[in-house]
């Protein structure tokens, strides 16, 4: 048995070696003239790559010492792919406005693997505006309207937990925060029990398996990450095949899953086929707006967090808009739909931590047709990523880059200068969802605590989505 599974993984590394060998070598001819390094041979540069996550600026430093030495425009190689890095407002313009087809999305080859074939992240075209059509219901204002009072009481529930002089980890309970709300809103699972453990757990193990290596081999992050994602789809077989075998399995559940099914039971032939997903495409996009309702959100929620602890000016006056709506509720401690429209300053700071956070470091695309981006000519089928950590951090747009403003967000900003939430007919589909649940948190949390770091650590997790390595553990004091 363990010489099988040693043949198994030598097996699995030669045939990883193998087709990273040939993906470093094909694409670099089609790159010629553009500046750049392919690194070392198979791997690239993508161990300074990853590495240069852990830093506090993030990938800002692998950006900037080679556009010092090649420009804002160069090639590399890192996790198993050659790729083009381009930054700035025409670029950005370029890769994201969708404008004649000029590029399409290119996960890289984990993220692909993992999400499925059918996911809005992994189709393009038609059938991807299909699809985002499809799914758009869950995020809808008036979905969100739905679950308002869920977020509230979740969201009030996980901050009585802080109690005073308990160490918190405020990445895990925004974490769980985030995982709780979308999963109810998806399937309708329950926030407590031995369910959403199961589920948590399944989602851990998958959002750490993105930015892995793309080796199938038993122990690393990918191999674990498709299997802790067949363990969810397992779940997911289950629900589906429990609210189809009885009517009453679906009573009750005005969620993603059972609007779908719904149209499922329609019929089938005619107009009414477009309105279907097939059970693969289901589960794929589940995890899908799972991943897309959870990570960034989850991560911002933090970051904001963090910048509040060490900006106490800016906490004041965030302080002050939510304890005037607070005066306005007369005792009321949920927050009602009407107040979200009374909060301008918070959605300042939620701005500012998205750009100086830069929580997405860049995008990436495939050239759809061939293009010229500052007299380099990118040929059809190049892999090209938006830094657009950069973006965020441009002296010329965003005067003292390092400090936490919120207030130049008052200015209006030129185009493709702030991409918190991406922009053009890829921007993320969780906007909506991810603005009320932090404005909703940051209420409950500004009205109830003051807080201090128990740690100064700014280094990052060496992750897609960035945020803190330490996960932010702070001492919360009640007011």
């Amino acid at each position: 048995m363990a010489a099988a599974v040693l043949v198994a993984a030598v097996c699995g590394l030669v045939a990883g070696a193998w087709w990273m060998t040939r993906s470093w070598r094909r694409p670099s001819e089609a790159m010629h003239g553009i500046p750049g390094t392919m690194g070392w041979p198979v791997v690239g540069e993508t161990f300074a790559f990853i590495a240069a996550f852990s830093n506090p600026s993030g990938i800002l430093s692998f950006m900037r010492d080679r556009q010092k030495r090649f420009g804002k425009v160069f090639k590399t190689y890192v996790l198993g792919r050659t790729t083009v890095f381009m930054t700035g407002r025409e670029a950005a313009k370029i890769l994201l406005s969708g404008k004649d087809g000029v590029v399409s999305l290119n996960l890289f080859y984990t993220g692909k693997q993992v999400l499925g074939p059918t996911s809005l992240l992994t189709t393009n075209g038609d059938e991807h505006r299909r699809l985002r059509r499809l799914i758009a219901h869950p995020l809808s204002v008036d979905a969100l309207k739905k679950h308002f009072s869920f977020i509230n009481a979740l969201a009030i529930q996980t901050l009585s937990s802080w109690s005073s002089g308990r160490r918190i980890l405020v990445l895990n309970e925004a974490s769980s925060f985030t995982l709780k709300v979308i999963a109810n809103m998806l399937v309708s699972l329950e926030p407590e029990g031995e369910e959403q453990e199961k589920f948590r757990a399944n989602f851990k193990v998958i959002s750490s398996s993105f930015a892995s290596l793309p080796l199938k081999l038993p122990g690393t992050a990918f191999h674990e990450g498709l299997k802790a994602r067949n363990r969810m789809y397992a779940m997911l077989d289950d629900v589906i095949a429990r609210r189809r075998a009885s009517a009453d399995a679906g009573a009750g559940h005005d969620d993603f899953l059972q609007m779908l099914l719904m149209k499922h039971a329609r019929g089938s032939g005619g107009e009414d086929d477009e309105e279907k997903l097939t059970d693969a495409q289901l589960k794929d996009n589940i995890l899908t707006l799972l991943v897309a309702g959870h990570d960034t959100t989850t991560a911002g929620l933090t970051w904001l967090v963090k910048f509040l602890g060490e900006n106490p000016d800016v906490l004041q006056k965030l302080r002050e808009e939510h304890m005037g709506i607070k005066e306005e509720l007369g005792g009321e401690e949920h927050l009602r739909w009407s107040d979200m429209n009374n909060m301008p300053y918070t959605n300042k700071v939620m701005n500012e931590t998205l750009r100086r956070a830069t929580i997405l470091p860049w995008y990436s695309r495939k050239a759809a047709q061939d293009f010229t981006i500052d007299g380099y000519q990118v040929e059809k089928g190049t892999s090209v990523n938006l830094d657009v950590v950069s973006i965020h951090h441009d002296a010329t747009v965003f005067a003292d880059p390092e400090k936490f403003n919120p207030d130049r967000f008052d200015s209006t900003l030129k185009p493709y200068s702030f991409l918190g939430f991406g922009s053009g007919p890829r921007m993320c589909p969780g906007m909506s969802l991810a603005k009320l649940e932090i404005c909703v948190f940051v209420h409950h949390l500004v009205c109830r605590y003051d807080w201090k770091p128990m740690e100064e650590d700014n280094s990052v997790q060496p992750t897609l989505v960035r945020m803190p390595k330490n996960k932010y553990p702070i001492l919360a004091t009640a007011l």
